[in-house]
């Protein structure tokens, strides 16, 4: 961990979240000087302060801690991104967030006419977002059909059995977001 790194995400942070060190340090139960030492880079923390200032910002240790975000951009290039393909090749799926990024997935979804494949399920306590751009898919999720029509989402429980479907003449597209649960 560069002491760097974290006083310019904790000034940064703190100052997205439209807070003084006073309301930080109350929120994370902490002195205001304990606060205004990790900003100025001198405190040498503990990782329960760490923890009691990332809870009290509401984000993740790693966001605490980690390279300042102009330096943790990533560009996935079409060449780069992984794809999967089932259905004899008629359904295709293609990872669009990085591989690197944690909890969350972005995938192009393209069914072909006629096209049926079921889907991954993911960890108790994600939720998916699929929404289609064109065409018309048909999403089973537990046993329950539903019409994704383009310009329509559905969200449910990713942990759930579920199916991709296109039953029309002309292909279907579309995206998929899993928030991934990092719990379990």
């Amino acid at each position: 961990m560069s002491r760097s790194h974290l006083s310019a995400n904790l000034q940064r942070l703190r100052h997205a979240a439209g807070l003084t060190q006073k309301d930080l340090a109350l929120a994370a139960n902490l002195p205001r000087a304990t606060l205004a030492s990790l900003e100025q880079g001198e405190a040498n923390p503990r990782l329960d302060t760490l923890l009691a200032v990332a809870a009290a910002l509401q984000v993740g240790l790693d966001e605490l801690i980690a390279a300042p975000p102009k330096q943790r951009l990533y560009k996935v290039k079409v060449a780069e991104a992984r794809e999967y393909r089932d259905d004899h090749g008629r359904y295709v799926s293609r990872l669009m967030s990085p591989i690197a990024s944690r909890g969350v997935q972005i995938q192009r979804v393209t069914l072909a006419p006629r096209c049926g494949v079921a889907g991954r399920p993911h960890p108790r306590g994600s939720q998916e977002f699929f929404v289609v751009f064109a065409g018309e898919a048909v999403l089973e999720v537990d046993g329950e059909e539903v019409a994704v029509e383009a310009g329509s989402l559905v969200q449910f429980p990713g942990h759930l059995a579920h199916r991709y479907m296109n039953r029309g003449g002309v292909s279907a597209e579309g995206y998929s977001l899993v928030i991934l649960s990092l719990e379990g």
